[in-house]
């Protein structure tokens, strides 16, 4: 009786084994033959869609994602409890915040670089208040900044490096200049940033560089020409947030790697970003769905307001 169970048993599993693969292969047809009726536009058109709400857009020019210049997050300000809690979104980077005064506020600018998910990419934030510090007992106390107005952005440029290597240029007059490639993993320390700043006048300048030698660069690590410094953005001067929490750094590197060599695998039939996100539209739909959905912006403000504890009904802030 055993036997016979057994020799039943054996092609319904066979069956089951069988059937996800052959799904599988007629899906990756259909998902191939799909990505490559569609135009590069109708491409663009889509992808861009879908991040609107993340507060990104594609660039077509070098196949990275870039942020908006009015994304929901020009609403959130900034303050060193985001870069804090960095890891916990699994964005595992290196960050150099410069303090300096000008105008009669306090400025902030900072880079960052390293693994943000299943990208790699660099930063340059921009960031002003007038106010006095905030002060949340046994969370943070310190400034809390705002973004940079139309009027105070200036015209920003980083050429970023991985492994010595050129991987990718950003350009524009921003307050927050970024770029990220998607499916490359790397590791922080193996990035490093050649940062331009033009400032609107030699006040300004003046201002940024005395900030930039309290944080701990001297004169001969950054270049000035005119209103135009120069620094190489590659070990970090200042203290970094995840230096007391290394295993933490490290569980979330091998997601982070997991993920990316996930995407590279499943999309390897495919060069650019722009046309392996299209392809995995057409594969995994419901996927693609769940992800996409993923991103609710008044749920996000909700979660920097607790963080920063401005909203309300968290409780009130001390300043």
């Amino acid at each position: 009786m055993r036997i016979e169970y057994f020799w039943i048993a054996l092609p319904v599993l066979a069956l089951l084994l069988i059937i996800p693969f052959l799904y599988y292969r007629l899906k990756k047809r259909y998902a191939g033959r799909k990505t490559a009726e569609r135009s590069t536009e109708q491409k663009v058109y889509d992808l861009n869609r879908v991040l609107e709400p993340f507060g990104f857009v594609y660039d077509e020019t070098q196949d990275i994602i870039c942020s908006a210049m009015n994304p929901w997050q020009r609403e959130m300000g900034y303050c060193k409890l985001y870069d804090d809690a960095a890891l916990a979104m699994n964005m595992a980077i290196q960050c150099e915040p410069i303090y300096f005064d000008y105008d009669n506020r306090r400025w902030m600018i900072e880079f960052w670089k390293g693994q943000y998910g299943m990208t790699t990419g660099g930063e340059i934030g921009i960031y002003v208040t007038d106010k006095e510090d905030i002060s949340v007992p046994g969370v943070f106390e310190g400034p809390f900044f705002e973004c940079a107005k139309d009027e105070e952005r200036i015209l920003m440029q980083f050429f970023l490096y991985r492994k010595d290597r050129f991987f990718m240029e950003r350009r524009e007059i921003h307050w927050w200049l970024t770029g990220f490639d998607v499916g490359k993993f790397t590791k922080p320390w193996q990035l490093s940033m050649d940062i331009h700043l033009t400032f609107p006048n030699r006040g300004m300048l003046l201002a940024f560089l005395k900030g930039l030698r309290e944080a701990g660069y001297r004169e001969d690590s950054y270049t000035v020409y005119r209103n135009m410094v120069r620094i190489m953005f590659d070990k970090p001067k200042t203290k970094q947030p995840y230096r007391k929490v290394r295993l933490w750094f490290s569980a979330v590197q091998w997601v982070n790697r997991f993920n990316c060599a996930l995407f590279r695998a499943v999309t390897r039939d495919y060069i650019k970003t722009l046309d392996k996100i299209d392809y995995l539209r057409f594969l995994f739909p419901f996927l693609y769905r769940i992800m996409t959905k993923m991103a609710k912006p008044e749920k996000m403000k909700k979660i920097y307001g607790k963080i920063t504890q401005t909203d309300k009904n968290v409780g009130e802030v001390k300043r």
